[in-house]
């Protein structure tokens, strides 16, 4: 009900606050829990029937706004320092996700919130990159890494303001073998657009392929799972689509073999925000046969870590492929052991390696049993 009624803010419809039937705390929750603060304000602030509203829900949503244009301004300074350095070693990263769509779809910047910044580069690049960021003052997150089980990496910092700066540097768009190549870095970069805002040599994805990157994302990462901003997401860029351009679309994400999944989002789309996504383009995704979709898999409800795994082994072609990704996920790099434990580099955090490795796996393999995982 609270979803239904945020989506209904979000297509800016009119709402005294007695039709919202709703605490004030409540409704900042909801606000906050969806990441919609900002948008809601945005939409409402200069509505005659804001004035109705609770003074402290007014100024929550004020605040929370302002507080994100602050942000995205250290953000902005922070993509442009990054992605100059990168530009001036011969490296032209394609902006992915939010802070792709933040800078092309969304009115401003700071109304599409997003806890790191998602760039997408060439396999063969992702060592400059490393260095290029130690020399800015990042450095590796707490995260395994691995050739097939992330098939990315995060550094962050802090800067002076306390700002903290995660970067997901990708070199496929997916951890997951069946949408890892549905786009690959040349093809993204081949009809990637400029993005003046975030620097000279930065890039973000055609809309055709922000639409198709942003149906599949919450396929392939999160279980299918629906939030409104992320549906938000797939409505704002229909709405800069044609006839035309939809029917390229159509035609992209069934030829990506992706088109089941992404008639579902652009159904999720329709049933929020009605408006720009056609019908009959949902109902031609639809009716593509799912044999030859391994990625239609991924709509099956209830998903667990186990079915992903199992899809990730399926998805690989070769067998020393899957042999090296149950070596990745049952043997992480010592270094990220070591720091995991809080046992530093020292003689007898190497000394206590096995007994760590074996922890590790026995906790492991209870929580998958329990299901916890």
């Amino acid at each position: 009900m609270m979803l239904d009624t945020l989506a209904a803010l979000l297509k800016r419809a009119p709402m005294t606050w007695d039709r919202l039937a709703c605490e004030p705390n409540a409704f900042l929750d909801a606000c906050r829990d969806e990441e919609v603060s900002g948008l809601v304000y945005h939409h409402l602030r200069d509505a005659p029937a804001f004035a109705t509203w609770p003074r402290v829900v007014r100024d929550a949503l004020g605040d929370a706004s302002r507080a994100a244009v602050a942000r995205e301004l250290v953000v902005q300074r922070e993509i442009r320092r990054v992605v100059d350095a990168l530009g001036a070693r011969g490296i032209s990263p394609v902006l992915l996700k939010g802070t792709a769509l933040a800078y092309t779809v969304y009115p401003h910047p700071s109304l599409r919130p997003r806890s790191d910044t998602d760039l997408l580069v060439r396999r063969t690049d992702t060592e400059a990159v490393r260095e290029s960021l130690a020399a800015l003052g990042y450095t590796p997150s707490l995260l395994c890494d691995g050739e097939w089980l992330f098939r990315q990496f995060e550094w962050a910092r802090e800067d002076e303001f306390g700002v903290s700066h995660a970067l997901d540097v990708h070199w496929a768009i997916s951890t997951q073998a069946a949408f890892a190549d549905v786009l690959t870095y040349d093809e993204l970069a081949a009809r990637a657009a400029p993005a003046a805002a975030l620097g000279a040599s930065a890039r973000v994805p055609a809309t055709v392929d922000a639409l198709l990157l942003a149906l599949i994302h919450p396929v392939m990462h999160h279980q299918n799972q629906r939030r409104l901003l992320w549906a938000y997401d797939v409505h704002l860029l229909a709405e800069t689509l044609d006839a035309l351009g939809f029917q390229e679309f159509a035609a992209w994400a069934t030829a990506k073999r992706v088109a089941a999944v992404c008639a579902e989002g652009l159904r999720a789309a329709r049933e929020w925000f009605g408006g720009p996504v056609p019908r009959d383009v949902v109902d031609q995704l639809a009716a593509v046969s799912r044999i030859e979709q391994p990625t239609a898999a991924y709509l099956a409800p209830a998903r667990t870590w186990k079915d992903e795994t199992t899809a990730h082994l399926r998805g690989l072609p070769r067998w020393r492929d899957r042999l090296r990704l149950l070596k990745e996920i049952a043997v992480p790099a010592p270094a990220y052991m070591l720091r995991a434990y809080g046992v530093g580099g020292s003689g007898l955090g190497k000394t206590l390696l096995p007994a760590l490795y074996l922890h590790r796996s026995v906790r492991g393999m209870w929580r998958v049993i329990s299901g916890r995982k």
